[in-house]
């Protein structure tokens, strides 16, 4: 029977550059710590997207992920934490997973 994948394009902002989908999708579905992938799930079913997806940030071997808008609901557990920064300068608030390395999760 086959997999099929938890995100599909769906998710994906329609400022993302479609010439990446594939390669963000894969660190989506089969990179992005579990404890993510359900608050990344939860908020595209909320009707947030998916801007950016990237790899070894803030730790070699990590994905980053970065939301549209801000989270709709809070979604900390022992394996994310919630951090609220803020900061124009960087973003509003992020989840964490506390193992190494630290995957994120950024509005």
């Amino acid at each position: 029977m086959a997999h099929s994948a938890m995100f599909t394009e769906a998710c994906l902002d329609t400022s993302f550059a479609s010439t990446e989908h594939r390669e963000a999708l894969a660190r989506l579905n089969t990179l992005l710590h579990p404890a993510l992938q359900r608050i990344v799930a939860a908020e595209v079913a909320a009707g947030n997207s998916v801007v950016d997806v990237g790899i070894d940030w803030p730790d070699e071997g990590s994905v980053h992920v970065t939301l549209q808008r801000h989270f709709t609901a809070r979604h900390a557990g022992k394996q994310a934490a919630f951090s609220l920064c803020d900061d124009p300068h960087y973003w509003h608030a992020d989840y964490s997973t506390a193992d190494k390395p630290r995957h994120l999760l950024i509005c």
